[in-house]
């Protein structure tokens, strides 16, 4: 394949998951087919084929995609060398669509529970997200000893995806949106929340 059609192929398969998400978005998996993508992008069916074997497979890729965004987001914010500033980027990522990061989480959890044949894509999408976590782990460790918390980096950071969940169905809530309505408000108390967990000392535990 010539550098040229090479190109061409990449920016095909982009124009392709570009279409896939955005009917995700808009209807749902259930409703949306290969037929409907290809009718988006203004190509064949069968030239998806050439780039994705499946419907789900096309969707494990948006995932990939997503984790992979949020991995050089985090590689930067570790560049601070600050855990306010990390914890913010990764809050900041996954609400700033707060319907996508909860549409690919279900998703993800709808296909590992259901397509073995996708283990490939599962792993290359847990390689990246242990990666960023990975990165995590030591500014957590070193915050948590600055408080003198007897919370663990582990629950640290599983209460952190916790509030992450929380916060996103809340914004993506149509009765938050009507009559509660302060995004920015709620987005400043959870960073708080998350930024304050266990800091009280351990002295104050065995009080």
């Amino acid at each position: 394949m010539s550098q040229q059609r090479a190109i061409a192929f990449r920016a095909r398969e982009q124009a392709i998951l570009n279409a896939a998400e955005y009917l995700l978005l808009e209807l749902g998996d259930e409703s949306i087919t290969i037929e409907m993508i290809a009718e988006r992008v203004g190509i064949a069916k069968g030239t998806i084929y050439k780039h994705f074997q499946s419907k789900d497979e096309l969707i494990l890729q948006l995932l990939i995609a997503y984790e992979s965004e949020l991995a050089v987001t985090m590689l930067e914010a570790a560049k601070s060398d600050d855990i306010a500033q990390i914890i913010q980027a990764y809050f900041s990522f996954r609400l700033s669509a707060p319907e996508k990061h909860l549409l690919f989480e279900r998703l993800e959890n709808k296909l590992a529970a259901t397509r073995r044949t996708l283990r490939p894509y599962f792993a290359r999408l847990y390689f990246i997200r242990k990666s960023y976590l990975r990165q995590m782990l030591p500014f957590v460790t070193r915050h948590l000893a600055e408080q003198n918390s007897v919370m663990t980096a582990r629950d640290y950071l599983s209460a952190g995806w916790a509030l992450v969940q929380g916060t996103a169905a809340i914004l993506h809530s149509s009765f938050y949106q009507r009559y509660l309505g302060d995004r920015d408000g709620l987005l400043a108390a959870m960073l708080d929340a998350l930024h304050d967990l266990g800091v009280r000392p351990s002295s104050e535990l065995s009080s």
